[in-house]
């Protein structure tokens, strides 16, 4: 029989001259990122979160994901309920607010963002699952765009960015810019896309101590706009249709002319919704000027890249126009979710 390689113990008590032992855990080996500054990501913090919160399989990981979502989408049912509603009583202000406060602590106690995001970034390894941008990286060579031996680096605006190494070995032909509410990596910038104008010349923060902080090079990181923006999954966790639809608009305005989009979502948004399916989301991006190039749905993904066509910007809504995509009834099947997007 092959012999098994035995695990590393430590002692933990000490009981009248007897030592216990438990399993030693396995650190996470150091980060560098490569051919920029060497910046060191402390991968230890993954263990930082309780087994029991992180989940002991992937799919338990996946399964408190998911529930972190549901709570997500309730607290901004909630808040909508209580600013669209002007003619509520106090009782009744107060019974949403009394929601919103038992909503917010049962995600407090799973962990709050953080958490969410360190089982996040836990579930990208490749052991768990992998990262998306390995699905987007053939997609770009085979339209050729990695071709740029006397020209500029291509451009990408990663939001919502877990880690700052998945274009690391593209580095020669691809400038990323990583970027997310809530920083984990000392390489990714914490920033809110929304808030993001081309042309700017700082990232929006959130206090004036980090700005000053900022180097040199940050400086023109939203001052010309970008040839490729990736949505990787986090335009389901919004929990506001609205808002979902202003993450695509928004897309369409830091984009460079015949600029890529690169969108992923859960499969079940646009297979499994009342309001939303393939047809739909097309019918949407048409809208916005953008149009499919390529479509690939996995077991659980479903991975888009669409091009912005030239002339899209005479057509783009202004932000106060009224939603032309509303929430529309498109199946009735009992079984489906009630995800949406409104633009």
């Amino acid at each position: 029989m092959p012999k098994t390689k035995s695990k590393r113990r430590v002692p933990v008590t000490a009981t009248k001259g007897k030592t216990a032992y438990k399993e030693a855990p396995v650190p996470l080996p150091p980060i560098h990122i490569r051919g920029q500054e060497k910046v060191t990501i402390d991968t230890s913090a993954l263990g930082s979160v309780a087994l029991g919160k992180m989940g002991k399989s992937s799919m338990d990981t996946r399964r408190r994901i998911n529930h972190f979502h549901v709570l997500i989408k309730q607290c901004s049912k909630l808040e909508a309920q209580k600013t669209a509603c002007a003619g509520l009583d106090a009782q009744q202000i107060s019974a949403i607010d009394q929601e919103i406060d038992k909503v917010s602590r049962e995600m407090a106690e799973m962990g709050g963002l953080d958490w969410y995001q360190k089982a996040s970034l836990l579930g990208q390894c490749k052991q768990r699952g992998g990262d998306t941008s390995r699905w987007l990286v053939p997609k770009l060579r085979e339209l050729g765009v990695d071709n740029r031996q006397s020209g500029p680096r291509l451009r990408l605006l990663d939001v919502g960015a877990l880690s700052c190494m998945n274009y690391a070995k593209e580095r020669k032909w691809i400038d990323v810019t990583p970027i997310d509410l809530n920083s984990q990596e000392p390489g990714v910038h914490q920033q809110d896309f929304l808030d993001i104008a081309i042309g700017s010349t700082l990232p929006t923060r959130n206090n004036d101590k980090q700005a000053e902080e900022d180097s040199d090079d940050e400086l023109d990181l939203f001052a010309a706009p970008f040839d490729v923006v990736c949505l990787s999954l986090v335009v389901n966790f919004i929990g506001d249709p609205s808002r979902r639809g202003d993450m695509l608009k928004q897309a369409s305005r830091v984009l460079a002319s015949n600029g890529l989009l690169f969108l992923v979502l859960p499969l079940s948004c646009v297979c499994n919704s009342r309001y939303l399916d393939d047809d739909r989301l097309q019918q949407i991006m048409r809208y916005l000027g953008f149009s499919q190039l390529y479509k690939h749905h996995t077991a659980k993904l479903a991975h888009y890249l669409y091009r912005l066509d030239n002339n899209s910007g005479s057509n783009q809504p202004a932000q106060d126009d009224a939603p032309q995509f509303r929430k529309k009834l498109l199946f009735s099947e009992p079984g489906r979710n009630n995800f949406s997007i409104v633009v």
